[in-house]
């Protein structure tokens, strides 16, 4: 097996068409996000993004308003050396008048909190947000309101384990006995707030964290990333390629070999992820080193994700060579345009997209692998170890297994006449 996955090795390194995509290719547009946009991001990122808020009850009583209110003081910019805000609000009483300041062109956007609210504290509140144009503003508030999200969902999850803590620590007959006038046994709110400040005391905290991530780079070095482990598809390809008689003279002989064919197949299989995985974490290196892309503290989780980046572009890599019809170049047109299409629709191209995209139809990118790796990145540089990330992981999983389980099953049933 060893002398198999070397010659495999050989075999796909000697192809060069294949090593400038999935190798040569991602680095490349790597130095060109770097040198075309930084410039960008430096002229256009310090200015205070103008932005309509509706002022409506449940979003007084959110995190939004706390979070809102933060980055529109002074010394909340993260870019500029100098005390501008990052946001600069203007509360409206309607959606239709923050539409109104959005077509004269007084605004970048406009924030919509809905949900409902008691008692001071807002349940199940959402932020919607409308754009009129692309740009660096409307990126950075797309990135500001899904950082405040997660994290809004992050204290509630802590919050109700709390909450069920409390529960249990009460016996039924503690809440019903209650004299008039006298408080429960404990505060909801008082629960919310210690959840908050514990956080808060831990170094987490939206002002602390928030400005980071408006590096617009990260945004695009880490749907670079996820482009890259689709496009390392193209290893397994090959060598699916290569094992099948009717698409060239190596699958021919292949199949009249002396050496077990399921023995190369998984040799192959196991020089491609290699391959797909070296290159991978050389990507991730050059982005941290080179381009200075932070990934977090968790490096082990890192690598994790990029493994899991490589076993998905295998997978989608058997997948396109086991169920596409078609000689060689029409099986490697269908993975770069899916891949392509996948890296749009993850907010390669721009946060706009995937925002609209998550809002309108947002089972797209949930199975959109290009998407959930990217999304991974975006957890594991915000908070590494929450439910966020492991949903990616998990999804991820199960893509690479529902593809190589069709892959699988097509490739069983194919039987050939004559070779």
């Amino acid at each position: 097996m060893g002398h198999l996955i070397g010659y495999n090795l050989k075999l796909l390194l000697s192809n060069r068409t294949l090593v400038f995509w999935t190798l040569a290719f991602p680095l490349l547009l790597g130095l060109l996000f770097k040198g075309a946009l930084s410039d960008i991001v430096n002229k256009e990122a310090f200015d205070t993004v103008p932005v309509a808020v509706v002022n409506s009850q449940v979003y007084q009583d959110s995190t939004f308003k706390i979070a809102f209110d933060d980055l529109s003081k002074k010394d909340s910019s993260p870019v500029s050396s100098e005390t501008q805000p990052l946001l600069k609000l203007r509360m409206v009483k309607t959606l239709e008048e923050g539409k109104w300041l959005l077509e004269d062109e007084e605004v970048s956007g406009v924030v919509e909190i809905t949900g409902s609210s008691q008692a001071g504290i807002s349940r199940d509140a959402k932020a919607h947000l409308t754009l009129a144009s692309n740009g660096v503003e409307q990126t950075i508030l797309k990135a500001i309101l899904d950082e405040i999200t997660q994290r809004t969902d992050m204290i509630s999850q802590l919050t109700q384990r709390e909450m069920a803590a409390k529960v249990r620590a009460h016996s039924p007959p503690d809440f019903q006995n209650i004299p008039p006038g006298q408080p429960p046994a404990f505060d909801p709110s008082q629960v919310a707030a210690s959840v908050q400040d514990k956080l808060a005391k831990s170094d987490f905290t939206l002002r602390d964290r928030s400005p980071k991530s408006m590096d617009l780079l990260m945004a695009e070095f880490f749907s670079l990333l996820a482009m890259a482990a689709l496009y390392g598809g193209m290893f397994s390809m090959t060598v699916m390629n290569n094992a099948q008689p009717p698409l060239g003279v190596i699958g021919r002989r292949v199949a009249v070999a002396p050496t077990s064919k399921t023995k190369l197949i998984i040799s192959g299989i196991i020089s491609s992820y290699l391959l797909q995985l070296v290159g991978l974490i050389l990507l991730v290196a050059v982005c941290h080193v080179l381009f200075n892309i932070d990934f977090g503290p968790n490096w082990a989780l890192t690598f994790l994700l990029t493994s899991l980046g490589a076993l998905v572009g295998l997978s989608f890599g058997v997948a396109i060579s086991a169920l596409v019809p078609g000689g060689e170049n029409m099986k490697i047109g269908v993975l770069i345009s899916v891949t392509m299409l996948g890296a749009v629709l993850a907010g390669m191209m721009g946060g706009t997209m995937r925002y609209v995209v998550d809002q309108k139809a947002p089972l797209v990118n949930k199975l959109n692998p290009t998407a959930l790796i990217t999304d991974g990145f975006y957890n594991l540089y915000y908070h590494p170890g929450f439910d966020g990330f492991w949903q990616d992981v998990t999804l991820l999983l199960i893509i690479s297994a529902v593809l190589l389980g069709a892959s699988l099953f097509v490739l069983r049933k194919q039987r050939y006449d004559s070779l």
